[in-house]
């Protein structure tokens, strides 16, 4: 029993000292790049100034200031920043959810709100790598979690895990509150289901895995987390009750946004498509259909790929204009794939090729940083 306890302590600090480790690499590797690309990238401001929030941007004048932290202020990071600051003033506003402009207003207290944002997300990456070999050290070996861990640290448009957006936050949210509810702490279990489900509207399928382990469980204890459901309810109900609409309404007025069947946005992606072929919607179909085959060929747990296949088509619920806009980036919440594109890389003829892989994965992330940074990828 000692030595089984050891070799669990063990196993633990091994995580949090591999979590840090990537987290750390990370932020100086994509803070450095994106420093340096800030000094090549050229400025549209016609494409600047098609985005909302951006009219009181200062010009990238090329100081460290821009460098380092300026040149994160893109895209929805600017409406979680607008948030943290005014509160829903506009319309448009209502379909970011609050905990992660509620986090950047605090910690605001302490930094200028861009790096309010970049530390949230950095501190999220750190809890979200860490949670992940938890819970997945529970079902597989040591080595195997580790390779899972690579392939979602590189695969494109990852990066994203430290840019002012909470998907780092949601993930961690995620993944710890199903590791507390398989330790059958359910009351912890429940918190950070909440917290995830007022991060992102996508954080309200995470109650289909967690009905699934208290079933399994048949405790009264495990019984709370049908509670969980009132977190997703919560926001959309406060937009209600404060007079701000609808957020149906307001993805299809402002956001070019509406719901669909998930087969009615795919044969619509396929008319865009089949015409005339756009390299951004490729991509975006590509590492959609790429995902629902690693999710496949996953051997994770039933309750994960259940989570799986609601989360592909909660998002496919939602038509764009253009089609399948930012899927490359909703993708990365359906972390199973990941274990099974590790699983994959795993298996002759690819096992020799892990890390070569791997490399390939993560040069087609930076490509994405670059365009990011340059406004010309909406993530």
């Amino acid at each position: 029993m000692h030595n089984s306890g050891h070799g669990q302590s063990s196993d633990a600090l091994s995580n949090c000292r591999m979590a840090l480790l990537l987290t750390l690499a990370l932020r100086i590797a994509y803070s450095s790049l994106a420093a340096l690309f800030g000094l090549f990238l050229p400025v549209n401001w016609n494409l600047i100034h098609s985005n909302a929030l951006t009219e009181t941007l200062p010009p990238p004048n090329q100081g460290a200031h821009y460098l380092m932290l300026g040149i994160w202020e893109r895209f929805d990071t600017l409406w979680y920043l607008h948030i943290a600051r005014y509160g829903y003033d506009r319309p448009d506003a209502i379909v970011f959810y609050p905990l992660y402009p509620f986090l950047i207003r605090i910690v605001s207290w302490l930094v200028q709100p861009i790096a309010a944002s970049l530390l949230i997300s950095t501190l999220a990456a750190f809890f979200l790598f860490w949670g992940f070999q938890k819970l997945l050290g529970m079902d597989f070996d040591s080595d195997a979690v580790r390779k899972s861990l690579i392939v979602y640290a590189v695969w494109p448009s990852s990066f994203i895990f430290f840019a002012g957006y909470p998907e780092s936050l949601l993930l961690a949210l995620l993944l710890w509150s199903w590791y507390f509810a398989r330790k059958e702490k359910w009351a912890a279990a429940v918190m950070l289901a909440v917290a995830a489900e007022m991060t992102k509207a996508v954080g309200v399928i995470i109650t289909i895995p967690l009905f699934l382990m208290a079933v399994r469980r048949q405790t009264a204890s495990a019984w709370s987390v049908l509670l969980v459901p009132l977190g997703a309810l919560a926001f959309p109900a406060w937009v209600r009750w404060s007079g701000h609409g609808s957020i149906s309404y307001v993805y299809q007025y402002y956001w070019r946004t509406k719901p669909a069947a998930p087969w009615t946005t795919l044969w619509v992606a396929a008319e865009h498509l089949l015409p005339r072929p756009e390299a951004l919607l490729v991509l975006n179909l590509l590492f959609l259909i790429v995902i629902c085959v690693l999710v496949g060929l996953s051997r994770a747990r039933l309750e994960y790929k259940v989570f799986a296949l609601a989360a592909i088509l909660l998002v496919l619920c939602k038509q764009t204009d253009p089609p399948l806009q930012s899927m490359m980036r909703y993708v990365l919440v359906v972390f199973p794939a990941f274990v099974g594109g590790a699983q994959v890389l795993e298996t002759p003829p690819w096992k020799p090729r892990f890390w070569p892989v791997c490399a390939g994965l993560l040069t087609i992330n930076l490509a994405l940083i670059w365009l990011f940074l340059g406004w010309s990828l909406v993530l």
